[in-house]
Formats: C-alpha cells, sequence, structure tokens
C-alpha cells in the first residue's frame, strides 16, 4: 500500500478549467484563421458582402461560422477531459467537426443559394482545421512532459484476484506515459466490498476503481451506490483478448450491457486501398531520396570493400520468400560470422542482435542509427513485396522458429516500419515485439499506417534502440 496524499492529482475544478484554456486556445485559432482568410480574400475593405438572399457582411458570416465550428467541436466531445482523454484532447472532433462544416457550407450554398467565396473557405477550412490539431499536439505534448516528471498521473484502485491484478498493474507501468495511471492499492475478491473501498478511495485519493472479476449487476450497482461522492470512476475491466480490443464495441440491448467484437476486416477493397497508399507513398519518397541513397553508396565504397547494396532472403506474406535491398552496413562475408558470434547474442526469441556489433563499419553505424539504410526497401515496396507499414521482415532461419501464434504475423506483408520500431526497435524483447506485431495484423488500417508513419519520424529523429 503506498501512503496517502493530502491532495488527489487532479480535482474536477483542474478538468474544467483544462477544458476552458482548450476552449480559448480553439477560439483564438479558429478566429484568427477565420479573420487572416478575410483579409487574404479581400484585404482590408470592408465593404466585403456575402452575395446572397441575406446580403450579410463577411464579418458576420466569418463569427457565425466559428460559433457553428466551436459547436460542433464540442458536441463532438472535442473538449471531453479524464477519464475518458487518457492522452489528452482527441484528434478527430476537429477533424469530423469541419468535415461536417464544409458538408453544412456546401447544402446551406444549394438550399438558400448562398454565394460564399471559394477562396475564402479553401484558405479557412483546412488551415482551421491543422491549427485546431496543432492545439491539440502542443496539449498531449504538455501532458507527456509532465507525466515524465509524475504530474497528472492517475490512482487506480484494482480490484480482483491476484493473477489479474498483477496483469493489470504491469499493463498500467508498461505504458505509463499513455495510460497514466498510478496502482497505489489492490484487494482480492473478499475484500471488495463498497464500504471497504470507499475507505480506500478516500485515504489513497484515489481517481479510479478498475474490477477485474466477474460481478453479477446487482454487486456492481451496490458498490456504484457504495462509492457515489467519493469522486472515483469505476472501470469495468472484461476479458476480452487485447488482439480484439480495439474491435470490441459497448453495444446495449435494452438494460443489458453487451461488447460486441468486431471481426478483422480483410476485405480486398481495403487491401487495395492501402497497396495504392503504399505505391503512391512509396514513389514519391523513392524520388525524393535517390539523391541522398546515390550519396550513400558512394561513400559506403569508399568505407570499406563490397557492393554498396546488401540484398537478404527474407519471408513475406503467407511464406513467400523475395530479397529485401538494403545499403550495406557490415563488412563482406559478415553472415558467415554469426555462428561466432552466438555467444554474444542480445536478442531473445530467434533474432541474432548486438548493441556492438564488430562487423558494422564506420559508415554502417550510421546509417543504422539514422535508419538510412533501410531507404532502398521502397524498392520492395514499389514491387509489392513489403508495405510501408507491417510486420518486421524476418528470415528464413526466425520463421524456421516460429510457434504458430508468431506464424500469423506473415498474413500480411513485412513492412519498412511498424508498432514493433516505434515502441522501441531493438529495446523490446522478442515477446513484446510478436505481440505488437500480431496486434497490427488483427487491427491494420490506411490510417493507422499513417500515424505509424508519422510517430516513425520521431523514432528516427531519436534512435534509441537502433542498433
Amino acid at each position: 500500500m503506498a501512503r496517502p496524499d493530502s491532495q488527489r492529482p487532479q480535482t474536477l475544478t483542474g478538468r474544467l478549467r483544462a477544458a476552458r484554456v482548450l476552449v480559448l486556445a480553439d477560439a483564438l485559432v479558429v478566429g484568427g484563421v477565420l479573420a487572416t482568410a478575410h483579409l487574404v480574400r479581400f484585404g482590408s475593405r470592408n465593404d466585403a458582402f456575402w452575395i446572397g438572399p441575406l446580403d450579410t457582411s463577411y464579418v458576420v458570416v466569418s463569427i457565425l461560422i466559428g460559433v457553428i465550428w466551436l459547436a460542433m467541436v464540442a458536441t463532438l466531445n472535442g473538449y471531453v477531459s479524464w477519464p475518458k482523454r487518457l492522452n489528452g484532447p482527441s484528434y478527430w472532433p476537429p477533424v469530423r467537426a469541419t468535415v461536417w462544416l464544409v458538408a453544412l457550407l456546401a447544402v446551406g450554398s444549394l438550399v438558400i443559394q448562398l454565394d460564399l467565396s471559394r477562396v475564402y473557405l479553401a484558405f479557412a477550412m483546412p488551415l482551421g482545421m491543422l491549427g485546431l490539431l496543432a492545439v491539440r499536439f502542443v496539449c498531449r505534448s504538455w501532458i507527456y512532459a509532465h507525466r515524465a516528471r509524475g504530474r497528472y498521473i492517475r490512482r487506480a484502485l484494482v480490484v480482483g484476484t491476484p493473477e489479474r491484478v498483477a496483469e493489470l498493474a504491469a499493463v498500467f507501468a508498461e505504458r505509463a506515459a499513455r495510460v497514466a495511471v498510478d496502482v497505489v492499492a489492490t484487494t482480492g475478491i473478499e475484500n471488495a466490498r463498497g464500504p471497504y473501498l470507499r475507505r480506500l478511495v478516500e485515504r489513497y485519493r484515489v481517481d479510479i476503481i478498475v474490477l477485474t472479476e466477474e460481478r453479477d449487476g446487482a454487486n456492481v450497482r451496490q458498490l456504484l451506490w457504495d462509492v457515489e461522492g467519493a469522486g472515483a470512476v469505476v472501470w469495468l475491466s472484461i476479458d476480452v483478448p487485447e488482439l480484439a480490443a480495439p474491435r470490441a464495441e459497448y453495444f446495449p440491448i435494452d438494460r443489458l450491457p453487451i461488447v460486441e467484437v468486431a471481426p478483422a476486416d480483410r476485405s480486398i477493397t481495403r487491401r487495395r486501398a492501402k497497396r495504392v497508399f503504399d505505391v503512391v507513398l512509396s514513389g514519391v519518397a523513392l524520388t525524393l531520396l535517390l539523391p541522398v541513397i546515390a550519396v550513400c553508396a558512394v561513400v559506403i565504397r569508399l568505407d570499406s570493400p563490397g557492393p554498396a547494396f546488401f540484398r537478404q532472403a527474407r519471408v513475406g506474406r503467407d511464406g513467400t520468400q523475395f530479397g529485401i535491398v538494403k545499403l550495406r552496413t557490415m563488412r563482406m562475408n559478415a553472415e558467415k560470422e554469426v555462428a561466432d558470434l552466438l555467444h554474444r547474442n542480445e536478442a531473445a526469441g530467434p533474432l541474432f542482435k548486438i548493441k556492438d556489433d564488430p562487423r558494422v563499419t564506420r559508415v554502417g553505424t550510421f546509417l543504422r542509427r539514422t535508419s538510412i539504410d533501410e531507404l532502398p526497401q521502397l524498392w520492395n515496396v514499389l514491387r509489392g513485396e513489403m508495405s510501408l507499414v507491417g510486420p518486421r521482415p524476418p528470415l528464413p532461419s526466425e520463421v524456421a522458429e516460429y510457434d504458430r501464434d508468431s506464424h500469423r504475423r506473415l498474413i500480411v506483408k513485412p513492412g519498412m516500419t511498424g508498432l514493433w520500431q516505434v515502441s522501441g526497435r531493438s529495446d523490446l524483447s522478442w515477446e513484446q515485439g510478436v505481440r505488437l506485431d500480431l496486434f497490427y495484423v488483427e487491427n491494420w488500417s490506411v490510417a493507422g499506417d499513417l500515424q505509424i508513419l508519422f510517430q516513425t519520424v520521431g523514432v528516427v529523429l531519436r534512435p534509441n534502440g537502433a542498433y
């Protein structure tokens, strides 16, 4: 048990204050963008009018658009604070609100024949959405920075069997920056009575009560009544496999709480969309980065004898082998030296990794830390052998040691980057990496791929775990 503190980590007043600051920041962004759009389209003239039956000044139009925009963000839960938004304000409400606003203005123009300036809207809408997203990015960065120093950490009282309590506590500890929960007290089923829990909530200033074991509706109802007014919310941890958790949705029928787990979407349309996404982005990236690859190839040839490029057999989707292309980072015949270095292997499972690998050249050390050696794989993506995002491409020797779960990673194309790479790279254990790859296999989407690509940029700039 941890010692009780004199103050709760964040009071309801603090949450309301944070929401008000976010509303104010959004209002400043929207107001600034609409004012700038007005100046871009009309300059400093005061006779700019909305040509239509209302004949209203664009100043009034801008105010109305701004109010509707912010109201839509609020309606879409854009200012919901803890506990629903663990990581800070969500990015989705501004995006959806902007789309709905554009649709509303389009319908308004058609129905009541309002002649809105296209230049005005083309400038204001995308710039305003980017501004709202930037506000949320700053807020999240601020939250993460404070959480790294131990501030704004919520407290959870986990109730359940020792095994489930330990499992959930480990998940909270592993993802502290995202979940931001500190488990300060636990209790078994035999002690999980409402009055007892309320005393713990008040003593340890608990924000959340997490119930992890099966309970009937009457017991949960009584517990909610017993802790009412103590300032804690109740989480019901339903035993849904983590791979299916993103597809689980609360789906009440009458008064019955039902959790629906949707099947994984593996439609041909979705796969084609991913292929188009890969071809367009990899084609553009390869065109822009070709000079960088060429310069690195020349430097590699000058630094050590041997070819600039390195081809290696890897296993792709459905177990099909292909030749991966990388910039050479090791001396020639490095693969033949593996047997002599097995005693220095620092990786778990079938992987072979050495942090200070003696086979890596001087230039190769830089290329690996910056991930520039991976750039030629864009050619593999264009050829359809790989994807921009996916599980790491394994060696045939690694696949030979796969268990049944690990083999499931092969039902999608391997990727240049993926959840494993953006979550720790070589610093992760084999089990953690496989778990992340399986999570991706079961829940991938084009939007998720785009998010991982953005995260990859940050990982490359902070090359921890790259060796």
